[in-house]
């Protein structure tokens, strides 16, 4: 729906208060010249003190980091938010998944089951099916994207 800067998301996910981070297992195939993807998710999580729904091979990844996380599946997730929340990785149902570490096919086909919640993709390609999105970007300027949103955080 909407192609926003790292500021612009960081300014919107810092206004909502139940947010889930669903992270998928590119998190744990990516690395960027100085971090892994892994390690940005770790850093929104703490920024904005949300749980990350580890999907996925992306568990172990976040094991030994001080976050709040759980094993699920990415569709487990979509699914509950057709029914009253009911999951204890968060306590209230979330009004905002923020997906991260999923190809754009996969991003854009979770996204239109989403029922109920907004939501931020923040891949290198642009998700129309997405409330808010990151625009296409190479793998340096996603890399600084997502190093900016942190810092906006």
């Amino acid at each position: 729906m909407s192609e926003n800067t790292p500021v612009e998301l960081a300014g919107y996910l810092k206004g909502k208060k139940n947010v889930l981070l669903l992270a998928g297992d590119l998190c744990t195939k990516i690395e960027f010249d100085d971090k892994r993807l892994l390690d940005h998710v770790v850093d929104i999580s703490r920024s904005l003190d949300a749980p990350i729904a580890a999907t996925g091979n992306t568990p172990l990844g976040f094991k030994d980091k001080e976050v709040k996380y759980k094993k699920m599946y990415a569709a487990e997730v979509v699914n509950y938010l057709r029914r009253p929340w009911a999951d204890d990785i968060i306590k209230e149902r979330p009004e905002v998944l923020v997906f991260i570490g999923y190809n754009r096919e996969v991003t854009g086909r979770l996204i239109s089951a989403v029922k109920d919640a907004e939501t931020v993709a923040l891949g290198e390609r642009y998700v129309e099916e997405a409330t808010y999105s990151l625009p296409d970007a190479s793998l340096g300027q996603w890399h600084r994207s997502l190093k900016g949103l942190v810092q906006a955080l």
